[in-house]
């Protein structure tokens, strides 16, 4: 039962907490550092061609990626398994710990097929797990500089999410 407390006191705080102006500032620089370091090597790498593989957004659609994966992601692998920062420091090493559990849960994730026999090379790709290594940092840097904030992490999150997925044909790697 106590287990069940400690999970809905951080989502609690999670939602509760509003990043600064300066929470926020640092939260848009990581976001920014983040997504051009994964995308400078997703071209580097060829796992995107930037001009061959943009596509036409619905802006819609990019809206979902804050939702998911993003929400329902930094709900679990930051706000419930990390502290939150107002009640006890996030160390970096069990931060670390989390964030190499979360990417590797995607080969797991790709090899249950749950995205199509497709979303398995994918989530299983060296690369793809360099750049959600990336991203994901990213996330969790960003809610821990911004005292603890879901909302933080989530656009962390989710802009480099929808930039791949929406723009340059990420969906179109994963599905069917």
């Amino acid at each position: 039962m106590q287990i069940l407390n400690v999970i809905g006191s951080r989502v609690k705080l999670g939602f509760m907490t509003w990043p600064s102006h300066q929470g926020w500032i640092y939260t848009f620089g990581i976001t920014s550092g983040s997504t051009l370091l994964a995308g400078g090597v997703a071209t580097v790498t060829g796992f995107v061609d930037p001009v061959k593989d943009m596509t036409k957004p619905n802006p819609i659609k990019m809206l979902s990626a804050f939702l998911v994966p993003s929400l329902v992601e930094e709900l679990l692998w930051r706000v419930v398994l990390l502290p939150h920062p107002t009640v006890q420091p996030i160390s970096l090493q069990y931060a670390m710990a989390i964030l190499f559990l979360h990417v590797g849960m995607h080969p797991v994730l790709g090899e249950l097929e749950l995205f199509g026999p497709r979303g398995r090379f994918v989530f299983c790709d060296p690369i793809f797990l360099v750049l959600a290594t990336i991203v994901l940092g990213g996330a969790t840097a960003s809610y821990s500089v911004s005292g603890g904030s879901v909302y933080a992490a989530i656009v962390a999150h989710a802009v480099p999410v929808t930039l791949w997925r929406d723009c340059f044909g990420g969906e179109q790697r994963l599905l069917w």
